[in-house]
């Protein structure tokens, strides 16, 4: 019988711990460089995601040659720490294996990854399927002050770390994430790269904070780097998730109203505007021809990391 193993991301980490933020459980994947850092020490690279993008951007970095820690955020994979999430939101009841992980994931990550709704947004925007009540979203806010409590202390404790150069990756409702994280806190990063950006979530709440970020940069407070991917193909419906029960031309309407690549678009354009430092930069709005939303993110990876350590 043919003998099989598991496989790894070589010189990796992994660090399990509970959030003093939030009390909730997260697990940290950490890709050392394969180079000897810098006199300032390594550059890092936040993945949000982890368990989706991680592997993919250790690879990048390293194939490069770069100075740059890979730390991808996700969750454990303890069964009793998946069944549990599961079973406490009454979601995917049955679910098992691979199949229940990830399902326990979207839970997990819809909740820190998302703004607060009102009532009638929860009810305008409810998908059959998904997890999209009052106290299954609105963890955003505590989830990057983790990163900031929780996370980065963790990495500085393995390797000597350019505090000054640090990017944040996030696709989807990640990319939502960093938005809200660039116009809240635009000094937690160097760089910030929002992949696919899911500005429509709560009626465009996340663009509440924009003309206070918009003042910062024109002041000369604030200087990040900023770079907006997205898929050609992301307002048109390529596949149908399993979970998602709405017929197509229900979730083909869902999508025309989202928007995704213009109100991208719109955004990039609008951080374009401010004057600030000459440190501020917001790279072109990168679109990838015949990309949609599920395969945009690693076309997005390779840019993202050239805009961040290469340029």
């Amino acid at each position: 019988m043919t003998q099989v193993e598991a496989v790894t991301v070589p010189d990796s980490r992994r660090i399990d711990f509970v959030s003093k933020v939030n009390g909730n459980q997260y697990s940290v994947s950490v890709a050392l460089p394969w180079v000897p850092p810098s006199e300032a020490g390594y550059r890092v690279l936040y993945v949000l995601d982890g368990y989706v993008y991680f592997a993919s951007a250790a690879d990048a970095i390293r194939a490069t040659g770069l100075d740059v820690v890979v730390v991808g955020i996700g969750y454990p994979e303890a069964p009793k720490y998946v069944n549990g999430l599961l079973e406490t939101h009454g979601l995917f009841q049955g679910v098992t294996g691979t199949a229940a992980k990830i399902h326990a994931y979207m839970v997990q990550r819809i909740f820190d990854l998302s703004l607060p709704m009102r009532p009638d947004q929860l009810e305008k925007y409810a998908i059959p399927g998904l997890p999209l009540k009052a106290d299954q979203i609105g963890g955003l806010d505590d989830f990057l002050a983790m990163i900031e409590s929780d996370v980065k202390p963790r990495i500085a404790d393995i390797a000597p770390i350019d505090l000054k150069n640090q990017a944040l990756f996030g696709h989807s409702l990640g990319g939502l994430a960093a938005v809200h994280a660039l116009f809240t806190n635009p000094n937690a990063y160097r760089t910030f790269i929002a992949a696919s950006p899911a500005l429509w979530w709560g009626d465009h709440a996340v663009m509440v904070n924009e003309p206070a970020f918009s003042a910062a940069v024109n002041a000369g407070t604030t200087s990040p780097r900023v770079l907006i991917t997205m898929g050609a193909d992301e307002d048109c419906l390529k596949t149908i998730p399993p979970s998602i029960t709405l017929t197509r031309e229900e979730l083909e309407a869902r999508i025309r109203e989202m928007r995704m690549v213009e109100n991208a678009r719109d955004l990039c354009t609008k951080l374009q505007t401010c004057r600030g430092s000459g440190a501020y930069v917001v790279a072109d709005y990168a679109v990838f021809p015949e990309q949609g939303h599920t395969i945009s993110p690693w076309p997005a990876l390779g840019r993202a990391i050239d805009f961040a350590f290469m340029n």
